[in-house]
């Protein structure tokens, strides 16, 4: 069930002592932000300030201090809502009462946010909607909150303030700021304002993030890795996680497993914004957990995680784990980030896919018996389209590299050491359609169980020794 917070801002209307300059990093995250970083916000607020200005200019405009300053976005929606409705419209409005309870003496508007729990993390804001005391004298004015003429107190600085509140921001005590718990000469947002917003809303990922590999990933979860909490500002969650990042070009469903001797192994997917849209924390054989999800395209995360403290007294909070990664979609899909061998990015997405059925569905694991096709796609950097070049395609096997060459062998990589075997040689084309692979029987060749990484890549014949691939491989896995 959602449940109600209210925040209470109580702005005393006198004008404070300038504080001295010191960090902007200072600002207070109340633990909770929105999903995404854009809501709508209903404002429609009858009636003129003394100097002239609309109650509704003032306030959109102070939404869009926000929008330009930091990467929240309001969306203005001009029509008026009951901010005491809690009917899932965020809006704003004056009254004599906050929903039917007395404002404070030194009162002058209220934010209340509802809130709705997250499987990782603190709960996520649902509703914010501010109710601003109509008893009290306001009027619409930039600079000093005291000046000789101008009667009432500034509302656009105070709807600056509340509109803090809705986005997640708590009081600030340590710096200037409009979000002091007083209302002050500051007119605009100040640096530690924007810096908490930023913190909150600027999509950066405050942790590690690697490809996802197909197949088995091997790692560890221990006091030295990212937490929850830097994962997620403002969250209490001091457990250890890791993350791996997958984009999907066709919908495709993903197994996953993950195990461990003594992990309490909690595995997640979640969206590009680190929502949480599936998870198991059941530790169903000792410290192991699983997770199957039918996932659209789309960027997603894996996270391997585990608790703040033991759950099971045969699991424990830190520990190797390995992860088994199946997906299983209708076509290819990409390959993961991008890369060269000078490091450089490259504008070109490496695809690739393995299949039993001639193409019918595409997935990592296979019997013996199976006859395996392997196919790759390389969406070549604009620039290079056109260029005369040629493409590599190699298989790792444990520590040993193959590339595949003209005659459609793969050859050992240790045979000429320091040279990069080309598959072909060929004038690029915008998209280039690889068959690595055709009618393999691992069984034929006398395997019953293997692991080998295949990556496609491909170079310009004016700079022979760059070469761009992808860093995920593509994981055949043949198992009994």
């Amino acid at each position: 069930m959602p449940r109600i917070h209210k925040i209470l801002a109580r702005l005393a209307p006198f004008a404070l002592p300038c504080l001295l300059s010191m960090p902007v990093s200072a600002f207070e995250l109340n633990g909770s932000k929105w999903p995404t970083n854009e809501i709508e916000f209903y404002v429609s607020i009858d009636g003129r300030a003394g100097s002239g200005i609309s109650w509704n200019a003032a306030f959109i405009a102070a939404m869009e201090d926000w929008n330009d300053a930091t990467s929240f976005n309001f969306i203005v929606r001009k029509e008026k809502k009951n901010p005491c409705g809690y009917d899932g419209f965020n809006s704003v409005d004056f009254s004599d009462d906050y929903c039917g309870s007395a404002f404070g003496e030194n009162t002058l508007a209220i934010a209340v946010a509802s809130y709705q729990s997250a499987i990782l993390g603190e709960p996520t804001i649902s509703e914010a909607n501010i109710i601003v005391d109509q008893t009290k004298q306001f009027n619409i004015f930039d600079g000093n909150l005291v000046q000789f003429g101008i009667q009432g107190v500034d509302f656009r600085r105070v709807a600056l303030h509340e509109l803090g509140h809705a986005i997640g921001l708590g009081h600030e005590t340590s710096n200037k700021a409009i979000m002091a718990p007083s209302i002050s000469n500051l007119d605009r947002l100040q640096p530690d304002d924007i810096a908490g917003a930023e913190k909150l809303y600027d999509g950066s990922i405050n942790c590690a993030v690697a490809d996802l590999a197909f197949g088995l990933t091997s790692n560890a979860l221990n006091s030295t890795d990212c937490t929850v909490s830097d994962l997620l500002p403002g969250s209490r969650d001091t457990s250890p996680i890791d993350l791996y990042r997958f984009s999907l070009t066709n919908p495709a469903t993903l197994r996953l497993g993950m195990t461990s001797s003594t992990l309490d192994s909690v595995l997640l997917i979640a969206d590009e914004n680190l929502q949480v849209i599936g998870f198991d924390n059941k530790s169903i054989n000792e410290c192991d957990s699983s997770l199957t999800q039918l996932l659209q395209p789309g960027l997603y995360y894996l996270l391997a995680n585990t608790f703040d403290s033991p759950v099971k007294s045969e699991c424990g909070i830190s520990g190797d784990y390995q992860i088994n990664a199946i997906l299983s979609s209708g076509w290819v899909n990409p390959l993961g980030t991008s890369t060269s061998l000078s490091g450089d990015a490259a504008n070109a997405v490496f695809s690739g896919g393995i299949t039993s059925d001639k193409g019918v569905n595409f997935t990592n694991q296979f019997s013996p018996d199976a006859s395996l096709d392997i196919v790759g796609r390389i969406d070549v950097d604009p620039q290079h389209v056109g260029q005369e070049g040629f493409i590599v395609i190699v298989a790792v096997v444990d520590q040993q590299i193959l590339f595949l060459n003209e005659a459609g062998e793969f050859v050992d990589a240790a045979a000429n050491p320091g040279v990069i075997t080309r598959a072909s040689n060929k004038t690029l084309t915008a998209v280039e359609e690889l068959t690595v692979i055709e009618d393999l029987v691992p069984t034929d060749l006398g395997i019953s169980e293997m692991l080998v990484g295949f990556y496609f890549g491909y170079g310009l014949s004016s700079n022979p020794e760059q070469l761009y691939y992808h860093q995920a491989p593509l994981n055949l896995i043949v198992t009994p």
